[in-house]
């Protein structure tokens, strides 16, 4: 009798182990580490934290263009945004994980009271939506970010406007 719930409880055990279970607690993982960076670096605004969240092989690409490769890269970037809109806001509004694979749609809100790269304050407020891809590694690090929003959106809000091309 002993033998036999001995067996049971083995295999009650293993099927708690299953690949299944341990792939949810990876998306659960990996979805609470990009929901935090998004809370530390983006809102609460502490750059310092960065190396908690990256790997050291990072890749961050904006509208699939390469911005930044390590921490200091990032820092910088992040700080013209920062500078620009003192009280950027990044809200998550849905967030899904697929193994490795973390996409989250989002909406960052501000008002640009400082130079915005070259460009001097608007005192415009600004609110634009997007979505970001992150790529995890199996110590729940990011890899890769790769995040998409109209630029064309944020400029107009800005008040910068597109006139027609000249044409001779």
């Amino acid at each position: 009798m002993f033998k036999s719930t001995c067996i049971v409880f083995f295999f009650l055990l293993l099927g708690a182990c299953s690949p299944g279970d341990k792939k949810t607690e990876t998306e659960a993982r990996n979805k609470k580490t990009v929901q935090a960076y998004v809370d530390t670096i983006w809102n609460n605004k502490q750059l310092d934290s960065l190396e908690v969240f990256l790997s050291s092989t990072f890749l961050r690409k904006v509208n699939n263009i390469d911005l930044a490769t390590d921490n200091v890269e990032l820092t910088a970037n992040i700080n013209i945004l920062f500078t620009a809109f003192p009280d950027l806001h990044m809200d998550a509004e849905y967030i899904k994980a697929s193994a490795n694979n973390v996409f989250m749609n989002w909406t960052i809100s501000g008002t640009n009271t400082g130079n915005f790269s070259d460009q001097p304050a608007t005192g415009q407020k600004v609110k634009i939506s997007g979505i970001t891809r992150y790529d995890l590694n199996d110590e729940g690090k990011i890899t890769y970010v790769n995040l998409y929003y109209n630029e064309l959106s944020l400029m107009q809000q800005l008040g910068y406007i597109l006139t027609k091309p000249q044409i001779e």
